[in-house]
């Protein structure tokens, strides 16, 4: 038995041809996104890191070196001083105990060698952010990294250590949008049961092929399980209706979150690296695929939307969206099928929580609720 289908006439038109601009409006962005910078636009991480006049200098710089990645400065930048924010000896002035000076930490002879006037003001100072960062993004491409295969290696001749080179690399990816999910091909939620980097329990399972977890939530453990092992506990099934010490019912009860208590067969705690990453990547995604909350035990990460960190999230990662609300409906699956689940307050009053064989869907999502649904 579904929810009773509700006659909407003209709206339902505009509804349509509404749904049919946005779909046009996707293809639009993501021919856009395809044409865009081929090193990668910055991550949500990276606007939220990495201070904005820094950023502009290090995309700008990195047009002097084909082949070199912004992300690469900025990687190198977040290594020696924070991006200019440290207040260690040699950053503002002097030098530290090695003799290096400035944001991006320039020994003097160095420096006498591949500085570069980057503002054009007539003087090669490595104080100076953006003369520092020119000179950075010469310096390694005269070592070769505008050649992905000779990468590394410049990288090193920055500072000879292998732990530096794989840091800077690190955070190169999370600084470029490579570092974000990628939308897996279509998926069905019984494909994505079957896939075997997928781990679920029982009323997981249960609940993924009876049809009641919403479609963004398959993509995005379909994007997940790509390079990852994912283990989730539950989706419905198992979960309080309400949020713990609320009234304001869970995402979860309409099958709009995952709770996942394992990454890379690593449960979920705050030194688990590969959850970790998986927190950084789901933040930094663009949506769909990016969730509307997100809770983790990491507190840092508040500073994104929709992140939260609390003792309920100290062993697992929850991913949550919002209802699809269009005109005051609200749009979620219906037996695996977009479906309409209440109008207005109309349809809460007549008939929430609806049986629907077998399971239980909420009748109506208010279009005023936009607060976290854990």
């Amino acid at each position: 038995m579904k929810p009773a289908a509700v006659a909407l006439g003209v709206g339902g038109a505009m509804i349509a041809l509404l749904l049919a601009v946005m779909a046009i409006g996707g293809m639009m962005l993501g021919a856009s996104k395809a044409t865009g910078d081929p090193a990668g636009d910055p991550s949500a991480y990276a606007v939220a890191d990495i201070p904005p006049e820094m950023l502009a200098i290090y995309r700008k710089a990195a047009e002097t070196c084909p082949g070199l990645s912004w992300s690469v400065l900025a990687a190198i930048g977040s290594v020696e001083t924070d991006h200019g924010r440290s207040t260690l000896p040699g950053v503002q002035s002097g030098e530290n105990f090695a003799g290096a000076g400035g944001p991006m930490q320039f020994l003097q002879g160095t420096w006498d060698a591949y500085g570069v006037d980057g503002d054009g003001d007539g003087d090669k100072d490595r104080y100076d952010p953006t003369d520092a960062v020119f000179g950075a993004a010469n310096y390694l491409c005269a070592n070769g990294a505008g050649d992905p295969e000779r990468l590394r290696r410049a990288i090193w001749h920055y500072n000879h250590s292998e732990a530096y080179v794989d840091d800077v690399l690190a955070r190169a990816a999370r600084y470029s949008d490579a570092a974000s999910l990628t939308p897996a091909s279509a998926t069905s939620a019984a494909a994505l049961a079957d896939n075997p980097n997928l781990i679920l329990t029982e009323r997981a399972r249960a609940d993924l092929l009876a049809g009641v977890v919403d479609q963004r939530v398959v993509d995005y453990l379909a994007a997940l399980v790509v390079n990852h092992r994912i283990a989730v506990s539950v989706f419905k099934t198992g979960h309080n209706q309400f949020v713990a010490g609320t009234n304001r019912v869970s995402n979860h009860y309409s099958g709009r979150a995952v709770d996942i208590y394992a990454v890379d067969d690593v449960d979920v705690t705050a030194s688990a690296e590969a959850a970790r990453a998986v927190a950084e990547q789901s933040l930094g995604s663009a949506a769909p695929l990016r969730p509307d909350e997100f809770g983790s035990p990491w507190p840092d990460l508040e500073r994104y939307p929709g992140a939260f960190s609390d003792s309920d999230h100290a062993d697992h990662l929850h991913a949550g969206w919002r209802a699809s609300v269009l005109f005051g409906l609200d749009f979620g699956l219906v037996d695996g099928r977009l479906g309409l689940l209440g109008v207005g307050l109309q349809l809460a009053r007549a008939g929430r929580r609806r049986q629907c064989g077998k399971h239980r869907q909420a009748a109506a999502v208010l279009a005023t609720d936009t607060q976290e649904q854990r």
